[in-house]
Parts: structure tokens; C-alpha cells; sequence
């Protein structure tokens, strides 16, 4: 397998997965593990692959250099995605040290429980690789130190998780912005939301992610989204989520999305049970009113939809509108265990709750338009 240049010096020797182990949202579409070698007076790989992808890496690198000339093998993310290879690598790369913060070094240990020449860096902290100098910097993702490299003569930033996108991509660089831009911000929400801030991106070019294509083309609007998805904003776009058995919480889903639509807002209509988790809380993340529509499951709230508004929850998503609904054939509405769970998230309730038992009539499907025409307009009318 060939290795693919980035840049005079600099190759990608990562490998692609079109068929990933479902060890997180929205890997649908596949993804990579990204794997760049810097070839100079000294040869510096930045981390390595998962698992089962060794020889992809190795013949990869092959392509370039000598695995046993690789003097340093630095480790951005220990997670067993990126460093999953490494005792199969390092029986290659004999002469390797491995460079890492401190608790990277305590995780690729217990992981791997390989007897490695370590060096111990840190935040501000430089390896010299002759014209090049890799400068460091460890920022704080999700409660966990991650380590970001720095190539200043190139402009590259090695970044983590930061910019990457599940993706098996069969080019390397940012071609289709738009196509690009869902994806990168599904990696955002459900990989690194909340996140406060960004590091400093001062004279940065080139990003190179853990995960997906790099940013060379987009890299300023990239940026850009960033900074705004950080800042919480989103569309003037209304998501109605449901489930429904015998199609009542579908019709009162339907009516409520027409009533958006005849404001002239946005409104997407999602089956939470025909979609991944993932997916639907990107689509909830971009959209500034959520209408969550809830069956009746013994008399409670069905553990599908539980978990939807957990994952809300956890990832801090807020500043939103909401609306509540439901079509229940028990003898009791969900709706108050339903308004227990939004309880614990951020979103403002803007309605009382439309309850319909057995089957919605016209007169309520009626209330249901109604109720949409009012989200609708307060959606598009919102400035936030």
C-alpha cells in the first residue's frame, strides 16, 4: 500500500476502515485511523492504528522509509484506536522512542504492558527533528489530556480529535466542504461536545486529525463552524422526534411538522428508533426547537427515547425550545414521566403538552398544526 503526501516531507501512513465495530455513534459511513510519518534528520510517526490495521500502516510507511529508522513514535491519543498497533509496530521500529505525556505513558502501559524507551514531555515542550521543531501543546478534551503536535515550518497541526470526522474516505484532503461539514459536526456532538474553547490556532494552515480527511482548502471555515458550533448556534429549524406503533404518534408528528411548514421553517421528522443515537443528536444539536413525540410503553417512556434524552444531557446541548406530545393507549398519559426526564435539560418547554389517548381526532389533529405554526414561528423569529 502506498503512502499519500501531505506535504513535502510529511505523509499520511494511516489505514481506512469501511467497516468499523460499532465503538461509538455514527460510524455508518466507516472511518480511519490516521497515522502520519515526518521524514528529516530524525523520523517522527504521529501515533499509529487500531488493532488488525498493522500491516496497512507498516506497508505504508514501507513506501517511505525503513520502519527501523522511525526514531520516534509519538503518541497524540494512548485510546486503543490510534495506539492499538503499537506492539506490533514497535517489534518493527526497534529503535523508537516513544514520546508522550505522562498519563499517556501510565495507559499505553496498561494497555499494552510493552517495555518501551519513553520520553516524558509536556505543554510547551519541543522534539527537534533537524529543519523541523515539534512543538506540543496538551489540551483538556472531555476531563482527558490529549496532546496536540505542531510542525511550524510546515503550518500543520496534528489535531487530535479536534476537525475529524467518521468517515472511510477514499481521498486524504477537504475537497467538498459541504459534504464534509454534517460529518465533521457529528464528530463535534457526539465526540467532544461540551467543549468550551478551541487551542490557539495562531499561523495554523493545515489540520490533520485523528479521523477523516485534512483540512487544507477549508481550514479557515472549518475554524469558523467550530467557533459557532462551540458557541451553541444553530438553524432556524425545528426536529420532531417519535415512535409509533399504531401510527397516532405519526399523525400528530406529521400535522405538527405542517404547521411548521406553513411558517416557511425548516422541520425534519425523525423515527428515533429507525436512526443511531448519534445521528439524532447532531440533527437536535443544528436545530433550535426540538418536539419530542412519546408513545406510551406501560405506562412510561420507552428506553430508546430515555436514552436520546440522556445522551441531551450529557453532552450539554441547550438553549432550545421545546414541545412535548403524545398518543398512549394505556389508561395513563407517559407524559409526566416524560416531563420528569426534560426536567434535567436545558431546553425551554414553550407549550403544555398535547395528550391524546387511542387515536388522535381531526379536532386534534387540528391542535397539532396549530401548535407547529406557533413553534414554527417562534423558531424563525428566535435571534439567538
Amino acid at each position: 500500500m502506498k503512502a499519500f503526501k501531505l506535504t513535502e516531507g510529511i505523509f499520511w501512513v494511516g489505514a481506512v476502515d469501511y467497516n468499523p465495530p460499532n465503538f461509538g455513534p455514527c460510524v455508518s459511513k466507516g472511518t480511519t485511523y490516521n497515522s502520519y510519518i515526518i521524514l528529516d534528520e530524525k523520523t517522527a510517526l504521529i501515533d499509529s492504528v487500531k488493532h488488525g490495521f498493522t500491516q496497512e500502516t507498516v506497508s505504508r510507511i514501507t513506501d517511505v522509509a525503513n520502519p527501523s529508522d522511525i526514531d520516534y513514535v509519538v503518541i497524540g491519543d494512548y485510546r486503543m484506536d490510534h495506539s492499538g498497533s503499537l506492539p506490533f509496530l514497535m517489534k518493527r521500529a526497534k529503535n523508537a522512542t516513544i514520546v508522550a505525556t505522562k498519563g499517556s505513558k501510565k495507559a499505553v502501559e496498561k494497555y499494552h504492558g510493552g517495555k518501551w524507551n519513553f520520553e516524558i514531555i509536556g505543554d510547551g515542550d519541543f522534539l527537534d527533528l533537524g529543519k523541523r521543531k515539534l512543538l506540543f501543546r496538551e489540551f483538556k478534551l472531555n476531563g482527558n489530556d490529549i496532546l496536540l503536535t505542531y510542525s511550524k515550518a510546515d503550518k500543520i497541526l496534528f489535531s487530535g480529535d479536534l476537525f475529524s470526522q467518521h468517515i472511510a474516505s477514499c481521498t486524504r484532503f477537504d475537497m467538498d466542504m459541504e459534504k464534509l461539514e454534517f460529518d465533521t459536526l457529528s464528530y463535534f456532538v457526539n465526540y467532544l461536545a461540551p467543549l468550551n474553547k478551541l487551542p490557539d490556532l495562531t499561523g495554523v494552515e493545515f489540520l490533520a486529525p485523528n479521523h477523516g480527511v485534512s483540512w487544507r482548502q477549508n481550514t479557515d471555515k472549518i475554524i469558523e463552524r467550530y467557533q459557532s458550533w462551540i458557541k451553541g448556534e444553530s438553524k432556524n429549524k425545528a426536529t420532531i422526534l417519535y415512535s409509533s406503533i399504531w401510527r397516532g404518534t405519526e399523525k400528530m408528528a406529521y400535522d405538527i411538522a405542517d404547521g411548521v411548514l406553513s411558517t416557511g421553517t425548516e422541520v425534519e421528522v425523525i423515527h428515533y428508533e429507525m436512526h443511531d443515537p448519534g445521528h439524532i443528536l447532531t440533527k437536535l444539536f443544528e436545530s433550535k426547537t426540538v418536539v419530542i413525540g412519546c408513545p406510551s410503553l406501560k405506562g412510561g417512556v420507552p428506553p430508546e427515547l430515555s436514552k436520546i434524552i440522556s445522551l441531551i444531557e450529557l453532552t450539554g446541548l441547550k438553549n432550545k425550545y421545546l414541545a412535548l406530545f403524545s398518543c398512549y393507549a394505556n389508561m395513563a398519559s407517559p407524559i409526566n414521566h416524560l416531563l420528569k426526564l426534560v426536567s434535567k435539560i436545558d431546553f425551554e418547554l414553550i407549550d403544555d403538552p398535547i395528550e391524546v389517548q387511542y387515536a388522535p381526532s381531526e379536532k386534534e389533529l387540528a391542535l397539532c398544526f396549530e401548535l407547529g405554526s406557533r413553534l414554527g414561528e417562534k423558531t424563525k423569529n428566535n435571534k439567538g
